[in-house]
């Protein structure tokens, strides 16, 4: 075991400021649970799964984590400079490697109705999405935009105006609030974050996974200020609330989803806006969710739909049960 300590101001990425996080704990000599420990110790909260998820990740940990993790290393005179690595790379850290702006595709907005848990639902826009979704699967037009927003942490997405529809029919849509989004075709099935199986990808994206197993993080639902869709919001007890974001075409993992810090999530940006389509009233609680930005429906990835671990895709919209998802509040 080598004697020189990391050094957090070496890091010129998240990455490698992670490692630096690794050897410390080595040279501390402690495990997850002792390190768990030495944090109740000191008055702070380090849940050895926390530990434990942030050294095998590549991503940089809240700076109260980062903090906590230093002082329970016996390094407590040093977390004011661990802090400050850490805050330097989450400044610098570049915009999200997506496509360039595309045109939004044109179409009505959804209008929200005045009793909760209710929608408006354009029926020409209703038209037009079906319409777009039919072909828009070639294309998938993709968002640009800085995922290092300026705007403050946990702050609300600003919001935008719609235009009000020409007619509207009123549809039954999901309440939101803290949820659990199932797979119609495997409801033991959460979904929540992983892994894109073929490693092509080091960030998380949305898979299905048993639900016994999907939190962290906690997933709500946010409504998207007056336009009838939603954000689907993360909220993880280490890198803090995100929204999840639709990755367009010319993205390694075109076609999936990946969750943005909540600062980068907007009103403008309709790729992290939901639309949740009810499916009839034979199934309760059933909808197919359609991605704003381009109408396409979200499926599971793959030829089997009730596989752990498979990812959630955009597709085009089929009309078929594997792109149904049931919703339930949780209290």
């Amino acid at each position: 075991m080598g004697t020189q300590r990391p050094s957090p101001h070496e890091a010129r990425s998240a990455a490698e400021f992670v490692n630096c996080m690794r050897r410390l704990k080595e040279q501390s000599g402690l495990t997850y649970r002792q390190l768990e420990a030495k944090a109740e110790q000191q008055g702070d909260v380090l849940a050895r799964s926390t530990t434990a998820d942030v050294l095998r990740r590549d991503s940089l940990p809240r700076a109260e984590v980062v903090a906590a993790f230093v002082r329970a290393c016996g390094r407590g005179e040093d977390a004011s400079d661990w802090l400050t690595a850490r805050n330097r790379l989450a400044a610098a850290e570049p915009p999200h490697p997506d496509e360039a702006p595309a045109p939004e595709p044109s179409r009505r907005s959804w209008t929200v109705g005045p009793m909760r848990n209710r929608r408006v639902l354009a029926a020409s826009a209703g038209a037009a999405l079906l319409l777009a979704a039919v072909g828009a699967w070639a294309v998938l037009p993709g968002e640009g935009g800085d995922r290092g927003a300026t705007r403050a942490a946990g702050a609300a997405p600003h919001r935008a105006s719609s235009p009000s529809p020409d007619s509207t029919t009123v549809v039954d849509g999901p309440a939101p609030g803290r949820s659990r989004i199932r797979p119609a075709l495997a409801p033991g099935l959460c979904v929540t974050e992983g892994h894109d199986r073929k490693g092509r990808y080091r960030s998380q994206v949305a898979v299905q996974r048993p639900c016994a197993d999907a939190t962290p993080p906690d997933l709500s639902l946010v409504t998207v200020g007056t336009t009838g869709s939603y954000y689907i919001q993360w909220r993880h007890p280490v890198y803090g609330d995100g929204c999840l974001t639709a990755l367009g075409s010319g993205h390694v993992v075109e076609g999936m989803l990946e969750p943005w810090p909540w600062e980068s999530c907007s009103a403008d940006r309709t790729s992290q806006h939901f639309f949740f389509e009810p499916v009839g009233d034979a199934r309760a609680d059933g909808f197919r969710i359609h991605v704003v930005q381009n109408g396409m429906c979200l499926g599971v990835n793959g030829v089997d739909d009730r596989a752990a671990g498979a990812e959630i895709i955009q597709q085009r919209c089929t009309g078929a049960r594997d792109q149904e998802f049931l919703v339930d509040e949780v209290e």
